[in-house]
């Protein structure tokens, strides 16, 4: 496993001019805008790179060769895992700094806990759609996915307009909901949601180790 992730560095190491120039952006825009944008937009850009590495693997049948080394089907699910998980954690610490950083130069008014607050929620939502996304790109490959990615969050979006709506017909008052998740302290939510977080992320990592066992070369 420390051979993959090696591996999946030095594939990202190789196009480090064009992470360099996002790093740029990245700065720029944190001095441009205020708010905890530029946290999400790190993290968004360490889970693109988690993903790249992963149709980097199948281009030119690389994928076939590396399964012809000493590596198992379980260790390259595990390892894109972790290594994705890694990459969005690196990429949001990197996106915290620069939040705080450019807040203590511009001598902003930082709300440390809704800054925290807003980080913790981007990095759980980004660390979601990883676990959902790297089962099935493996599975459908690089440009099927994409196609099964607007699918899924398109059904997504539907159920939530459709609730909504169904809620208000039968005249359903979810403020009482709203203010209860909202009474509940941020520790709470926070554990909870990591939590929910450990077990989609087992369930991410068996349903991949299940794809590769099937997945033929």
């Amino acid at each position: 496993m420390k051979g993959l992730m090696e591996k999946d560095i030095r594939l990202i190491l190789q196009k480090k001019k064009y992470y360099l120039i996002l790093m740029c952006c990245a700065v720029f825009i944190s001095f441009a805008m205020d708010g905890p944008f530029i946290i999400s937009y790190l993290t968004m850009i360490g889970l693109l790179l988690a993903l790249s590495t992963i149709s980097l693997d199948e281009a030119d049948n690389g994928l076939s060769f590396i399964m012809t080394m000493p590596v198992s089907r379980r260790d390259y699910a595990v390892e894109k895992h972790l290594f994705g998980y890694l990459t969005l954690i690196v990429a949001w610490v990197i996106g915290m700094i620069l939040q705080f950083v450019t807040g203590i130069v511009q001598k902003q008014d930082i709300q440390l806990n809704d800054t925290v607050s807003a980080a913790v929620l981007y990095l759980g939502i980004f660390a979601l759609i990883l676990s959902i996304m790297i089962p099935i790109e493996i599975h459908f490959g690089i440009e099927k996915s994409r196609i099964a990615m607007f699918v899924i969050f398109g059904v997504c979006f539907a159920i939530g307009i459709l609730g909504g709506k169904i809620a208000a017909a039968l005249n359903i008052d979810l403020t009482p909901a709203i203010a209860t998740i909202k009474s509940i302290s941020t520790p709470v939510l926070i554990a909870c949601g990591a939590g929910a977080g450990i077990v989609i992320i087992g369930l991410s990592i068996l349903i991949t180790i299940r794809i590769m066992n099937k997945k033929e070369f």
